[in-house]
């Protein structure tokens, strides 16, 4: 298709006190612009959030246009400053996704400006039509399976053991959502599905309240498997489109969905400094998960989850390894299957295992334990035994420091370690991350009340869970770390440096010093470490 025979689909954002009156008035006023725009009024350019944008690409709009009062006139004091921080982020997203952030534009219109509304519309109209048509493809329909929703649920309580739960209550008493949510009870869900009560799954609630830490596994007697029964519940709730609410407005699930069912070519490797060395074959590849992506969606924390990957290529380079690393990998799939959406995490598994397979590695290392856990038990379930050896970076910086290929630093520090629910209770990795803390002579490692099989939950999982009850358990876990005299709390994953973090700058919940402490990812901690 010729740009002169392609005519975009553009979404545009206006604020309703400026923008969106001068639209208006460029109407009123028979102001000539291309109609291609559907505007959408929305009351200030701050209310416009980054999922907006996505989804409105993945529904098929070529172009986003966002509009709102000139900075210094916002009706509500801040919000397009809010906005223009916001939109760089998106932009940053964009470009590292490989859709190119000129396909948004954020622009600032007043209500007397109906002819620079017209002349914007007829620029962004022309700038997207050069662009072409937006590549991206819609995420296919789900097909309806042959067999009944009743024979499948049977089939997955078959699955999972959910039939032999006797209601002995075990997992509802050291369940971390029960305690603060006494309406929560995870064997309600089992019986209500082996009495064949599963006819309100399209409105369920609780499925979605269920933080799937497997307390409950390690805890019930008869070994139900609750959190691959809750797994497949949700799969089939999603079908009947029983969604949950997710954080930051679903974007993380947008941003995988798009790695899914697009072909896009992404930038992900702008963290990649000329101090390390990574190959595009060899024996050992360094699956770097989504650390860029939650850098651009958090960017105004500062978080530098960049800083992950960039550690784990330092610790890997000193013991003389130097890994693949490769742009064309994709999200692992972790967040879309446990919220319902298997099929495209089952496309996500296909694009990485083609691209393992092209570097000839051996090995694959993972500084993300939600990657290592879908990589090792769901692709694994899905695709049969790997060709290939998965390990946690503990357990590769475990191993080196014992071959004497890594030396770190003495350093009297006292720390304590956050046993993260899939590092732990999913993966059974304890003692590999506190090995390599304490290799740095003078470190102590004191242990929090709630340790290793029993360790508390940051209390969201796969950005489905964040409620009044997470952030209790955020505030717990926190006061516990606290209680430790620890002057850092060092963690193995990136969901619980988010959280845990996040819960500490909101000021509302408890007095700062009850749970003021340091947290440190525990790859860059032993990075800082090294000789």
């Amino acid at each position: 298709m010729s740009s002169k025979e392609f005519e975009p689909n553009i979404v545009a954002f206006c604020c309703n006190w400026c923008s969106y009156a001068g639209a208006d008035l460029a109407g009123v006023s028979r102001m000539q612009y291309p109609p291609n725009a559907r505007i959408i009024r929305v009351m200030c350019s701050g209310r416009v959030e980054p999922y907006f944008i996505l989804r409105a690409l993945e529904l098929g709009a070529d172009g986003i246009l966002i509009a709102g009062c000139h900075i210094g006139d916002c009706h509500y004091i801040s919000g397009n400053v809010e906005a223009e921080k916001r939109m760089e982020s998106v932009k940053e997203l964009l470009d590292r996704l490989g859709i190119g952030k000129d396909r948004m534009r954020l622009e600032w219109i007043s209500a007397s400006e109906g002819q620079k509304f017209a002349a914007t519309m007829k620029e962004f109209t022309e700038q997207i039509r050069k662009l072409g048509p937006n590549p991206m493809p819609k995420a296919p329909k789900a097909t309806k399976d042959p067999i009944t929703l009743k024979q499948r649920i049977d089939a997955l309580i078959e699955d999972t053991g959910a039939f032999d739960c006797v209601e002995c209550g075990k997992c509802t008493t050291v369940c971390p959502v029960a305690k603060y949510n006494t309406e929560f009870a995870p064997r309600t869900i089992v019986l209500k599905a082996t009495e064949g009560q599963m006819q309100t799954l399209s409105t369920d609630k609780d499925i979605w309240t269920c933080v799937t830490c497997e307390q409950c596994n390690s805890m019930c007697p008869y070994k139900v498997d609750y959190s691959g029964f809750i797994r497949g519940l949700r799969t089939e709730a999603s079908s009947l489109d029983n969604v949950p609410v997710c954080s930051q407005g679903g974007l993380m699930q947008g941003v995988m969905r798009v790695m899914a069912h697009g072909d896009f070519k992404q930038n992900r490797l702008g963290w990649v400094t000329d101090d390390i060395k990574i190959a595009e074959k060899g024996d050992v590849f360094f699956f770097t998960g989504c650390a860029v992506y939650f850098d651009s969606i958090f960017k105004d924390r500062e978080l530098d989850l960049s800083g992950i990957p960039q550690a784990a290529v330092k610790i890997m380079n000193k013991g003389g390894i130097i890994p693949v690393v490769s742009n064309d990998e994709v999200c692992c799939g972790h967040d879309l299957n446990w919220t319902g959406d298997e099929a495209a995490m089952q496309k996500l598994m296909k694009k990485n295992l083609e691209v393992i397979k092209a570097s000839g590695a051996k090995k694959v290392v993972f500084s993300c334990p939600e990657c290592l856990r879908t990589f090792d038990l769901d692709y694994q379930e899905l695709m049969g035994d790997a060709d290939f050896e998965m390990v946690h970076i503990s357990q590769l910086i475990d191993d080196l420091i014992k071959e004497g290929k890594l030396k770190l630093k003495k350093n009297a520090q006292k720390l304590t370690f956050q046993d993260s629910c899939r590092l732990g209770r999913h993966m059974d990795i304890y003692d590999q991350p506190r090995n390599a803390l304490k290799a740095s002579e003078g470190t102590e490692i004191v242990e929090m009340e709630n340790t290793r099989d029993k360790a508390l939950c940051c209390g969201v999982s796969a950005w489905a869970t964040c409620d009044e009850t997470s952030r209790r358990l955020q505030v717990e876990r926190l006061k516990e770390a606290k209680k430790t005299g620890a002057e850092c709390l060092v963690t193995g994953c990136y969901k619980c440096l988010i959280h845990l973090k996040c819960a500490q700058e909101n000021k509302t919940l408890v007095p700062k010093e009850q749970i003021d402490i340091k947290i440190k990812d525990l790859t860059v901690a032993i990075a800082d470490s090294l000789e």
